[in-house]
């Protein structure tokens, strides 16, 4: 074997294990929580055996060695002979490290702390008592027919009210397509029910949609329905296509509410209800309906089974690649609009059609490819169970983190940017969140302190949501630091709760008596901002004293191409990214004041928001008053504050290409970017966060 070959088997390696060391520590945290749960010990078992022999195969073998003890005795707890306790947990995670550690070694890495590993292979050897190597088998339990080369046959079957007067038997029929294999999944669909007094017990009104494994023919299922298929909804389609190992794999990219309504087991408008809370669905649906819980980890179950073979057949693409393929779809939508503008010069009808079929296929393509760099925020949730249960430990806090929404996607180079503000909002709700059990016992809560990660879309964005149900912000502890500080000199009865909150953010600030090493210093919060609106996003910050706190990010699903309206001041055209605009209005219908200092106020509906004249700083000349009576206001939201920009005219709405000024040029405050118009001029993007800290609003 070459050393090419050799260093992209160690590629692969690396990416396996990976994976394997996140499904580890999620596997153990739960097993915490569900000591017995032989499917739990069984998988964090198998987990080992894969990295030792994975380990083993790429001639790692200090790493094969470590993951071989620590196999081992997880083959006695497997066996009944080890009993599992919060210690135990601890260390097979402290094992884990000590995995993470010889992969970077491996890699470029420094050495493994060998002190470490002789004192976590002590403490394993209080355990040892399997000396050969444990090979594991599965013990399959078959509980339906297997049947070899199997086809899957998705039917529909609709009879007529009056199917009984005919005599025909729905069920007969169904008893008739097991004859031929068996079913993977039944759904009675009681929609065309009437009312009680209305049922006539004569008629039929349910309707059926089946899934049917069978090795015999499509013509063969057919015949079964050869009576009623002229005279009634018959439909029957080969849907192989989608079972791979018997498993749907059409169910990875499901919702669990949208997988429960198919089932039949809860009606959408349920589901709907529910989902609009943001909150983590099959427990509220246990909660709130009458679906049992061993029917929503059924379901759970089957899509995680098909996440892992949706997996399975993959491909490994590298983000170079897909970054060039970004730069050229850019490209492309720079000249398409340029075709397009000038398809609008010649007035040909035939031209302006087929460019207009030109800009929607460039659409779908550019769409398309976006989608190929989006991936599920799942493993960056996952990592956190072991971050909150180590903090809480450490601090004798007892607390428990609750994820939802982890399969909603992001830009791959997003998830990538966001995992170390998460990080450190989370530790942050852990250390001045949720409070000592013994206080939260005084006031009236349960000991257990709780913490929600929560994704979802919204309106072209994706929102991430932080929560505790811990004490609170005092905001006027806020308050009062930041005005001995200086940072304000507004009276408390004046300064709204949004404008307290921004003081968190700003650099050096912190409220905490005691430093220590997670918090206390001032430094955090205000690299949480930065790099948020980095992203070009938001955070907005909602608390209740006693209650708790929730930190929601706002943040867009990509920062390669945005929809933005396109603006100009004085001579030159601008582009707004269209999430950050609130409202536009001609500047005559407003209440606008001048107050000392030269700064404009606009009075909008009673809401008093700052007025921004950018020409100067953009480099025109200063507007005129004639002029700037003419003009446009156009309403913006930064993270905390809104303030108004005047422009002189609003161009339209448009897509904008982002391209990097720091690579090109330099970089310029209070600018994102540049982009490329159809008629080959540039357009600066504005960047509403940092004009707000420029013209200090």
């Amino acid at each position: 074997m070459n050393d090419n070959s050799i260093e992209k088997l160690k590629e692969i390696f690396k990416n396996e294990v990976d994976e394997l060391i996140e499904d580890a520590e999620e596997v153990l945290i739960s097993l915490e929580k569900d000591v017995g749960n032989e499917d739990l010990i069984n998988e964090i078992f198998r987990i080992f055996h894969s990295i030792k022999g994975s380990a083993g195969v790429v001639g790692f073998n200090e790493m094969a060695h470590f993951a071989h003890g620590v196999e081992n005795i997880l083959d006695r707890v497997r066996q009944g002979e080890l009993r599992i306790s919060k210690n135990f947990v601890s260390l097979v995670l402290e094992s884990i490290d000590i995995l993470k550690n010889y992969i970077e070694f491996y890699f470029g890495g420094p050495p493994v702390d060998e002190e470490k590993i002789k004192k976590i292979e002590a403490s394993l050897n209080r355990f040892k008592g399997v000396g050969e190597e444990t090979e594991f088998k599965i013990d399959e339990k078959v509980e339906r027919r297997i049947v070899k080369n199997a086809k899957y046959f998705g039917i529909h079957v609709e009879l007529k009210e009056d199917i009984f007067y005919r005599g025909q038997d729905p069920l007969l029929l169904l008893r008739e397509l097991t004859d031929l294999g068996t079913f993977d999944s039944i759904r009675a669909n009681v929609i065309r029910i009437p009312e009680l007094q209305e049922i006539n017990p004569h008629n039929n009104y349910i309707f059926y949609d089946l899934v049917l494994r069978s090795k015999h023919s499509y013509d063969e299922v057919k015949d079964v329905f050869i009576f009623v298929y002229d005279d009634n909804k018959i439909e029957i389609s080969d849907i192989s296509g989608r079972f791979v190992e018997d498993v749907d794999v059409e169910l990875a990219d499901k919702k669990l509410g949208e997988i429960l309504v198919d089932e039949g087991i809860i009606d959408e408008e349920e589901v709907e209800r529910i989902a609009a809370d943001h909150k983590k669905i099959g427990e509220e649906i246990v909660a709130k309906t009458t679906v049992k819980k061993e029917e929503v980890q059924k379901i759970l179950k089957k899509k995680q089974k098909s996440k892992k073979i949706q997996i399975a057949s993959t491909i490994r693409v590298k983000t170079d690649k897909l970054d060039k393929l970004i730069n050229l779809i850019g490209e492309m939508v720079i000249s398409v609009s340029r075709i397009s503008m000038i398809a609008q010069e010649t007035g040909n009808k035939d031209i302006i059609n087929s460019t207009a079929e030109l800009n929607r296929i460039s659409r779908d393509l550019q769409e398309q490819i976006m989608m190929v760099r989006m991936v599920p925020l799942e493993s960056t949730f996952k990592r956190f169970y072991r971050v909150v249960r180590d903090l809480a430990n450490s601090q004798k806090k007892n607390i428990e983190l609750h994820i939802s929404g982890e399969e909603t996607e992001l830009d791959k180079t997003m998830i990538e940017q966001i995992a170390d503000p998460l990080k450190h909002m989370v530790r942050n709700s852990v250390d001045h969140g949720v409070e000592l059990p013994e206080d939260r016992r005084k006031s009236g809560k349960p000991e257990k302190g709780n913490i929600w990660m929560r994704a979802y879309q919204e309106e072209g964005n994706v929102i991430i949501e932080i929560e505790d149900d811990g004490k609170g912000i005092d905001t006027d502890i806020i308050y009062h630091k930041a005005f001995s500080k200086g940072m304000t000199k507004k009276n408390r009865e004046t300064i709204t709760n949004d404008e307290i909150y921004s003081f968190m953010f700003l650099p050096g600030f912190s409220t905490a008596k005691v430093v220590t090493e997670i918090s206390g210093r001032g430094v955090g919060m205000d690299v949480v901002k930065k790099n948020i609106e980095s992203l070009k996003g938001r955070i907005e910050v909602q608390s209740s004293l006693g209650k708790g706190t929730k930190f929601k990010i706002k943040i867009p699903l990509t920062i390669a191409i945005i929809d933005g309206m396109r603006l100009r001041i004085g001579a030159r055209t601008y582009i707004v990214p269209l999430d950050a605009i609130v409202e536009s209005f001609q500047l005559s219908t407003l209440d606008l004041k001048t107050v000392k200092g030269a700064k404009d106020l606009v009075n909008l509906r009673g809401e008093v928001y700052p007025l921004v004249r950018l020409h100067k700083y953009l480099g025109d000349e200063e507007i005129t008053d004639q002029n700037f009576k003419k003009g446009i206001v156009v309403l913006v939201e930064s993270t905390f504050k809104k303030f108004c920009i005047f422009v002189d005219e609003i161009l339209g709405i448009s897509q904008a290409v982002i391209k990097n000024l720091q690579d090109n040029y330099r970089s310029i405050p209070g600018i994102i970017g540049a982009s490329l118009n159809g008629d080959g001029s540039i357009s600066l993007i504005l960047d509403i966060p940092g004009l707000e800290k420029i013209m200090e609003i």
